[in-house]
């Protein structure tokens, strides 16, 4: 099963986009793998892990037809992580005969697999206002499900069954909960934690039900702030150590870290063979495993 990020930046990017600071500079400089756009990522053949503005460009760079998406497990509303605007593009007129006439306007006239979006209860409604209030569409025009998903409570997605976590970095309601999803697909356990801060007691108690083929954490500041709402590497360090010691981490499996910040989180190149030392895989954009 592969598994490919597709970006592994945190919300300004990497580097920055109105910035100069010495990593920024240098990302610029160098390119190659110090150049991170926002974090999503896919699993073959159908899956995408968040939706950020750039989803779509960063999935033609890497050769991924997301046309065939079928299943969207969308983390928060933030927009670096859910772009609502392209969902709007997946409406069909029903009254267009195919292959449209020249005179035809609209952004898709091909037919489309359903695409199950999952996501907490702001999510959803963010997609009610867009589409079925202010568009006045449906969601089978727009060849769409909508699935409410809340902490804690497995859901079956097709072949794939999801266990959503909450994470520690929203305001702890039910609207508005920032979600990690475990996401158990081909006889493989992945977990997917970004964005939060340090698990929550209830969290990590759900995490150590399981042994994973695939952990992927934020790292977002680096080196730098300690923050309620974010990882850094001093977390991260912390949590490999943790996950070794509760015997979570299944043979052959990979520890990764993405969705890094530009300031504090060093270039890619001069900092991922310290972090290896360490058990922790710093992604890029693009990489992918085979899991």
């Amino acid at each position: 099963m592969k598994f490919q990020f597709l970006g592994t930046a945190a919300g300004e990017q990497y580097p920055g986009m109105w910035c100069r600071c010495d990593n920024c500079t240098r990302a610029r400089k160098i390119g190659g793998r110090n150049i991170r756009k926002n974090s999503c990522a896919f699993i073959s053949p159908n899956i995408l892990l968040d939706m950020p503005p750039e989803a779509f460009m960063q999935a033609e760079r890497f050769g991924v037809d997301l046309t065939g998406l079928e299943y969207l497990l969308v983390t928060h509303s933030h927009d670096d992580h859910f772009n609502l605007f392209p969902f709007g593009w997946r409406y069909l007129d029903s009254r267009i005969s195919l292959p449209p006439p020249a005179n035809a306007i609209g952004a898709r006239f091909t037919p489309l697999k359903t695409l199950h979006v999952a996501g907490n209860h702001l999510v959803c409604r963010l997609l009610d206002d867009l589409l079925i209030k202010k568009a006045k569409f449906s969601y089978e025009e727009c060849a769409m499900e909508v699935h409410l998903v809340e902490p804690f409570k497995k859901c079956v997605l097709g072949g794939m069954e999801i266990l959503p976590l909450r994470a520690n970095h929203l305001e702890n309601n039910a609207e508005k909960d920032a979600l990690n999803y475990v996401v158990f697909l081909n006889g493989r356990t992945i977990l997917y934690a970004l964005d939060t801060g340090w698990f929550l007691p209830e969290t990590y108690e759900a995490i150590k039900q399981f042994r994973y083929d695939l952990v992927v954490l934020e790292g977002t500041f680096g080196y730098g702030a300690e923050s309620e709402t974010h990882f850094n590497c001093r977390k991260l360090e912390k949590a490999v150590q943790l996950f070794k010691d509760d015997g979570l981490m299944k043979e052959n499996s990979n520890f990764c870290v993405s969705h890094v910040c530009p300031h504090f989180f060093p270039i890619h190149d001069d900092i991922a063979p310290a972090l290896a030392q360490k058990g922790i895989v710093l992604a890029c954009d693009g990489m992918s495993l085979e899991i």
